[in-house]
């Protein structure tokens, strides 16, 4: 069997369809798309095919299964139905800028309020993580982490940075900050991660901060603690610039709570209630939430059911 996992290169995309490769247990050949102007520009229409051409990636022999995201990879991935004469089962990850129909299966979260025969939906996004991963690599990391924990509570702090939908100013991350700095007093152990869109003052700025208090800190500067940091927190604090942290960070089951920022726009405001709405998060004002909750992970839902959808294509060509 050949399954390709085709993007445009972000980071966000790539965890959307390696994650339902891992729970299909299947291994994909990842593809990263390099469409030139003007063809970038009319994906994923297909007046974009000819580019697609020119992508030595994109040859014979086709595979069985295309898992694609990003309308960069949406032309590919149309280009591949129609060179396989229908053969290959082609899934889309988010929302197409075209009909879903243009696909054997699409995937898209609840906020983008999708709809159609082939269409999948669900509130969390598909990732790579499990309850499983997040123990191991708690086990791996505990002793690096935890150094200095003694007997606090380990927290995990989760921070984005500014996009298309949030400003998320120094002064936004300064009261992000405080509170950070108040719950070192309470007895709280906070395990600090960065991403790759955090300003470099940001870090800094939280360094400075703590610098007299028990903490640990990853920025980017060695291997990723990630997925550790969830496993090891009884509690997790996500800035709310990030759908994917939000969703990821509800695997491990601690409570989880969002730091609110100024702005946001129509789909980030729907997820975000819509989480709230399902007791998955609450807002992060500086105190921590003492709920019980469960872990939650859609990517086995949405595995099942991408695989319903291809056994029955599959019985078709028979």
């Amino acid at each position: 069997m050949r399954v390709w996992a085709i993007t445009g290169g972000r980071r966000g995309n790539d965890v959307l369809v390696l994650g339902v490769a891992k729970a299909l247990g299947v291994e994909p050949q990842l593809i990263h798309t390099h469409l030139k102007p003007p063809w970038r520009w009319l994906s994923p229409y297909r007046t974009a095919f000819p580019g697609v051409r020119r992508d030595a990636a994109i040859a014979p022999p086709y595979p069985d299964l295309v898992l694609a995201s990003g309308r960069q990879a949406a032309a590919h991935a149309r280009y591949i139905g129609y060179r396989s004469g229908g053969r290959s089962f082609i899934a889309f990850f988010q929302k197409p800028a075209i009909d879903p129909r243009h696909f054997d299966f699409v995937w898209a979260p609840n906020h983008d309020r999708l709809h159609g025969s082939n269409v999948t939906s669900t509130l969390l996004s598909p990732h790579l993580l499990t309850q499983e991963t997040l123990l191991n690599e708690a086990e791996k990391w505990r002793a690096r982490a935890l150094t200095d924990c003694g007997t606090r509570t380990p927290i995990a702090v989760l921070v984005g940075g500014p996009n298309s939908a949030y400003a998320f100013t120094m002064d936004e991350f300064e009261r992000l900050a405080t509170h950070i700095v108040t719950l070192t007093e309470q007895n709280i152990f906070p395990l600090i991660t960065v991403s790759r869109r955090s300003p470099p003052a940001f870090a800094a700025h939280l360094r400075a901060r703590l610098a007299h208090a028990p903490h640990f800190f990853w920025d980017d500067e060695s291997e990723n603690p990630y997925a550790a940091l969830l496993g090891l927190a009884k509690h997790i604090i996500v800035t709310a610039d990030s759908v994917n942290m939000v969703g990821e960070a509800c695997t491990s089951g601690a409570p989880v709570q969002v730091f609110e920022l100024a702005g946001g726009n129509r789909k980030f405001r729907t997820f975000h209630g819509d989480m709230q709405a399902a007791g998955l998060t609450r807002p992060f004002a500086g105190e921590l939430d003492a709920r019980l909750s469960t872990p939650a992970n859609a990517t086995p839902e949405i595995a099942a059911a991408l695989q319903q959808a291809w056994d029955i294509k599959r019985a078709v060509l028979r």
